[in-house]
């Protein structure tokens, strides 16, 4: 691991640093709490009172996540409560000035995904391990207060992977070989979403413009290669706990990993700081 200079607390913050981190930082809490809007969405799928309750669960450890992040940005000085009036008041089409959120996480995108119980548990089965990938890496950032509200969230989104496990065995119990044939063929829509989670390579044509700053100031600490062999390793490992197989020639869909832009976002900063 690269020696980079951390921060912590009170610390003040080079003003490019800065910048680059409360775009992560946005990035996650936004899209944290627009993803349990979705999820709560996908309630109208379950099956039965058990599945109802442990999808409930999960929302409201995604909204956890949004304000667990949302409360280190409002130390930074950014206005959260307009961030968060802005996902209630216009859930289904947030205004990109106001909000950053990823594509997949925008009503019109995440609702092509879903039309069945048998969906929601294969999304917490094979795009789930992506972000126990991507988000464990800020653990060990150079902000330490981001690091350290990321070592709660990584061990909360490894418990909506185990849910995720969970549905889908369920799912077989209840259907049997009939479904998890169905389910089969459902891996690969939900895969190309996972594999394009961690962001593009670090290196060649499809290269990220960002990461490279991000590397250097250690607010990402790990390089999308080594990501996509966890998130590989992991997805593998609960296939076929569940009884799946990793589909083989996936392409990753790198465009619903892609954010708004908060356009003002140095604007809010500037005006609490008044």
């Amino acid at each position: 691991m690269a020696n980079w200079k951390t921060y912590d607390k009170g610390d003040e913050l080079p003003e490019e640093y800065k910048k680059l981190l409360l775009n992560l930082m946005s990035f996650q809490a936004d899209s944290e709490y627009a993803g349990a809007q979705r999820v709560a969405e996908n309630m109208r799928f379950a099956p039965r009172p058990e599945e109802a309750y442990r999808l409930s669960k999960k929302v409201m450890e995604e909204m956890g996540h949004g304000y667990y992040v949302w409360n280190l940005m409002s130390d930074l000085g950014v206005d959260v409560n307009a961030r968060l009036r802005e996902l209630v008041t216009n859930p289904n089409n947030p205004d990109p000035k106001k909000v950053t959120v990823i594509n997949g996480f925008r009503k019109e995108n995440w609702s092509k995904l879903f039309e069945c119980w048998e969906d929601v548990a294969l999304f917490s089965t094979v795009v789930t391990p992506a972000a126990v990938a991507f988000l464990g890496q800020y653990r060990e950032c150079s902000y330490l207060p981001w690091a350290r509200v990321n070592v709660r969230i990584h061990k909360e989104e490894y418990g909506h992977l185990a849910f995720g496990v969970w549905a889908s065995k369920r799912c077989i119990e209840f259907g049997g070989e009939e479904t998890r044939e169905f389910m089969q063929k459902r891996v690969e829509k939900f895969m190309k979403v996972g594999l394009g989670f961690y962001g593009r390579p670090s290196t060649g044509d499809k290269q990220s413009a960002m990461f490279d700053k991000y590397y250097e100031y250690g607010i990402k600490v790990k390089k999308p290669e080594e990501l996509q062999e966890e998130y590989l390793e992991l997805l593998e490992s609960r296939l076929k706990e569940v009884g799946l197989e990793v589909p083989q020639g996936v392409e990753a869909d790198y465009d619903m990993r892609v954010g708004y832009e908060a356009a003002d976002l140095d604007d809010q900063v500037s005006k609490a700081a008044v």
